[in-house]
């Protein structure tokens, strides 16, 4: 304590008062907050008249209200002694500047200053300003506690709303009562003064707070310091249907008058129209962002389902993403499976893919009926089922596309999930487009298997081809042993070896990799090799040089070019080499603007001046004029030089569907 006499002699006369306003044999901090005022207020008043200083004066106040705590209990730490303590030190400080003849600020300097009436008028209009300029409820009622209680010059103000799914009323604003309790405390219907005037629905005037009937202290909010409460249930009109309860309390003894009841009654009307209006903007809002989800999740599925054509893959994404949508406990699609010899109504359903943990069903038969009814009537439909663990709720829908039924997707349901008509609607978009992604996998999968067959077929068609040439060319090789040395024999061997070069072709193209078509390199390996066994002579040695080459040609194309580049090569060996013993042959390809151009190179004597295949009277070059310019629609060019010979076959590549 100050050691200044008048200090001391003022703080024991604020002690006494205070002893006698508040009993210390009850059980409570504080019972109403005006006697503390008027106490704290005296003392302030009285220490600035004895020229104490401000600071020695709360100084004093301190130590007096830790006695005073002391005695009838109280900790800091509880919000009913802090807002106690605030109280108190402010009265002190407001009467002391106020006896030194400053203007102290009060609650009464910032009501506004215009009549009660129009000043009531004006808080109205600001209540409705921020109920339409921010449908946010928490800061429009943030907006609302703080102009009523200026308004009404009380010392707090509180909102409190009624929860539907719990029944309690939850404290959802306030000013004057402890931050931290806000959305935090709740207060049963038909407890305490608040919860009473909200269970009988009609105001509640309490000058008296403490004193009664209804009278319970909510720990934690910080209540305990106001005399006076007021309570006017927020009722929506025309249903009579509770949205809350508005409160004011204050410090001092209030008689409120009729008057200001009323205004806090059209305040709790307008509150119930703009609370329910921010509750049906923010459903409204929840609802519209939940759409946008959805349809964000509709679109990501679909995305999946056509990121893939292998039918496996699709069935899985389905289950799984099913199963997400709705947080079912499990999923599966069923498809009808009949054999050759059995009708359409005669097929049972089959799953063929699932997903989620298995549980038995007692009579499977039931499962089936409701798939096969859901398959046939193209409609969705739901029905309990019974498993050996208990009963669940199956839920299935249609697979159907514009051209048939492609089975039904069935999801086992949670307990706790129930589907609203906003979830029927997105599982009725979701299966459309399983729909659509099964049937365009089975008609991949079909496509595939024809492919596979077709290409089966061609590959035993180049077989048997390759095999039925190869027998003629062994008949004319047979005939050609009789008599090498006869008049036909070169006509022979050039025929043998034209027949051998399109045989290693349709061998080349039976294999599967190849159904395609082949690259100009491997057909010209394909032409030396036979080249070697037929058309060089004893005595004579060629050396082939094939450059690697990325040219493909389809089947038709590779077949015409084999006979080219056999025909070219044996003119070469035939003329060119003729009198030699040794020659070289370069056969190189390359692609240039949609044509193939193939050159074969000799070394050997040249053509004459001004050569012109299409007049040759040469078998050979006839044939090799024709293929080019009948088949390949191309053209050809020969022309020697001091180096050799160059034939040039030019023509535009085929894509295979036109080979």
């Amino acid at each position: 304590m100050p050691t200044n006499v008048s200090l001391r002699s003022l703080a024991d006369q604020l002690a006494m008062q205070l002893t006698s306003a508040y009993d210390p044999t009850r059980q409570v901090v504080v019972h109403g907050g005006q006697p503390l005022v008027e106490a704290f207020s005296r003392f302030g008043d009285r220490t600035a008249r004895a020229g104490i200083s401000l600071e020695d004066a709360m100084a004093a106040g301190v130590d007096i209200l830790q006695g005073l705590f002391a005695k009838h209990g109280g900790s800091g730490n509880e919000p009913a002694t802090t807002m106690a303590a605030g109280v108190a030190l402010a009265s002190t400080a407001r009467a002391h500047v106020t006896a030194n003849g400053a203007s102290a600020p009060s609650r009464k300097a910032v009501i506004d200053p215009f009549p009660t009436q129009v000043a009531r008028l004006a808080a109205l209009h600001r209540v409705n300003r921020a109920a339409t300029a921010n449908l946010k409820l928490s800061e429009m009622l943030e907006t609302v506690v703080a102009v009523v209680a200026e308004t009404t010059a009380s010392d707090a103000c509180s909102v409190f709303l009624y929860d539907d799914t719990t029944g309690l009323l939850v404290l959802r604003a306030a000013v004057g009562l402890n931050p931290a309790s806000i959305n935090a405390v709740t207060i049963r219907v038909g407890s305490g003064i608040t919860g009473r005037s909200a269970l009988e629905g009609h105001l509640i005037s309490a000058p008296d707070a403490h004193a009664h009937e209804d009278f319970l202290a909510h720990p934690g909010i910080g209540d305990e310091i106001y005399t006076s409460q007021a309570s006017v249930p927020i009722l929506l009109q025309g249903q009579n249907r509770l949205v809350g309860v508005l409160n004011i309390h204050s410090i001092a003894h209030n008689e409120y008058d009729q008057d200001e009841l009323e205004f806090l009654q059209t305040v709790a009307g307008e509150l119930a129209i703009s609370i329910e209006n921010a509750r049906q903007y923010s459903t409204t809002d929840e609802r519209l962002r939940r759409k946008i989800s959805e349809l964000g999740t509709l679109q990501r599925v679909s995305r999946m389902l056509a990121s893939t054509l292998d039918l496996a893959a699709v069935l899985r994404l389905i289950s799984e993403q099913a199963i997400d949508l709705v947080h079912a406990e499990a999923a599966a699609i069923f498809r009808l499976q009949h054999h050759a010899w059995e009708s359409v109504e005669d097929a049972r359903p089959i799953i063929e893919h699932r997903v989620g943990p298995m549980r038995d069903i007692i009579d499977p038969k039931d499962r089936d009926a409701i798939v096969m009814d859901v398959i046939r009537s193209g409609s969705a439909r739901g029905g309990a089922l019974a498993y050996t663990d208990g009963v669940s709720e199956l839920f299935c829908l249609p697979l159907r596309t514009a051209r048939d039924s492609v089975g039904a997707l069935c999801l086992r349901l949670r307990p706790d999930v129930q589907l609203t008509d906003d979830s029927l609607a997105l599982l009725q978009a979701f299966s459309d487009s399983a729909a659509m992604a099964i049937e365009n996998a089975q008609l991949y999968q079909d496509a595939m298997h024809s492919v596979q067959t077709q290409s089966a077929l061609v590959q035993e068609m180049h077989h048997r081809v390759r095999n039925n040439l190869q027998t003629v060319a062994a008949l004319l090789s047979l005939q050609l042993r009789t008599n090498e040395d006869a008049p036909w024999a070169t006509e022979i061997r050039e025929a043998i070896s034209r027949i051998q070069s399109i045989a290693g072709v349709h061998d080349l193209l039976s294999d599967k990799e190849r159904l395609g078509g082949a690259t100009v390199d491997v057909i010209a390996r394909l032409v030396a090799e036979d080249a070697h066994s037929t058309l060089i002579p004893p005595g004579l040695t060629v050396r082939f040089d094939i450059e690697p080459s990325e040219l493909m040609v389809p089947t038709r194309q590779a077949t015409m070019l084999s006979l080219l580049i056999n025909e070219l090569t044996a003119n070469a060996i035939s003329h060119g080499f003729q009198s030699r013993s040794e020659g070289y042959v370069r056969i190189r390809a390359w692609a240039d603007q949609g044509f193939a151009n193939v050159e074969v190179f000799n070394d050997g004597h040249g053509v004459p001046a001004g050569f012109d295949p299409a007049q040759s009277e040469g078998l050979g070059m006839r044939i090799t004029q024709r293929l080019v310019t009948s088949d390949l629609r191309g053209t050809f060019s020969i022309s020697s030089n001091c180096d050799g010979t160059t034939a040039l076959i030019r023509f535009p590549i085929a894509v295979a569907d036109e080979a």
